[in-house]
């Protein structure tokens, strides 16, 4: 990443932040991070940069969330969004309690994504936030993540331990490994449908499997936002995408 790269992103970054702050009618925003805070991710021979605060960083790209699962399983997989909230705690104590933890990590902690392609930022981006917010679940009353990597994280696991709060086994390297594949299904899925708020994409995670992910679009600043990811049986004879 050249200095021209991220002054440029950083001025795509600090333009949609400050657009999305306007929109949603938020006090305050994050529009920059230092250069050290940009991860890049070569993919398919394009070039995309990640820019996220340290707190997301560490849950996320380095060892946070990693750490929480294997110390404290016993809160991970009970449906109740704090529990997941007082783990990463317990493992980074920034707060002195649950409640106060949770406001933090739902304000403005996010990766920002971007491609650059030939040296020049592209428009279409994707904010990855941690979640939107904690709400009571529709059926059980629970707190429970709502949109973001933690409401997507119901539906993996690792090393044999739920991410979030639910039940389903699907094992990742490490949680960094959904950046990635959110990455792909956002600017090259291999199958696309068009919502009312967004699009659902689907890319290959095997020859019986897709990985879907929701996208809903912030329609005044053309940003989009994870609304969750799971995987999704192909239809028999269905053919894997090359």
């Amino acid at each position: 990443m050249t200095y021209a790269d991220y002054h440029a992103a950083q001025a795509l970054l600090e333009e949609k932040a400050k657009g999305l702050m306007n929109s949603e009618g938020k006090p305050i925003a994050k529009t920059g991070f230092p250069m050290e805070n940009y991860t890049v991710y070569p993919i398919a021979g394009r070039i995309f940069y990640v820019a996220a605060p340290n707190a997301f960083r560490h849950i996320i790209l380095k060892n946070v969330l990693t750490d929480a699962v294997t110390k404290h399983p016993a809160l991970f997989g009970t449906g109740n969004a704090l529990d997941v909230v007082e783990a990463i705690r317990l493992v980074e104590p920034s707060f002195d309690n649950t409640a106060r933890h949770a406001e933090f990590l739902q304000n403005e902690q996010f990766g920002f994504v971007m491609e650059n392609k030939n040296g020049v930022t592209q428009e279409q981006v994707l904010r990855i936030d941690l979640f939107r917010n904690i709400k009571p679940h529709l059926i059980t009353g629970k707190p429970d993540f709502e949109g973001g990597l933690l409401h997507a994280f119901d539906h993996f696991s690792y090393n044999g331990v739920n991410l979030s709060t639910g039940n389903e086994m699907n094992d990742l390297v490490h949680p960094e490994k959904i950046i990635s594949l959110a990455i792909k299904a956002f600017f090259m899925p291999e199958e696309i449908d068009h919502t009312n708020k967004g699009f659902d994409s689907r890319i290959t995670l095997s020859d019986k499997h897709w990985l879907q992910f929701s996208f809903y679009l912030e329609k005044n600043t053309r940003v989009h936002f994870i609304n969750t990811a799971h995987i999704k049986a192909k239809k028999t004879g269905q053919q894997q995408l090359r």
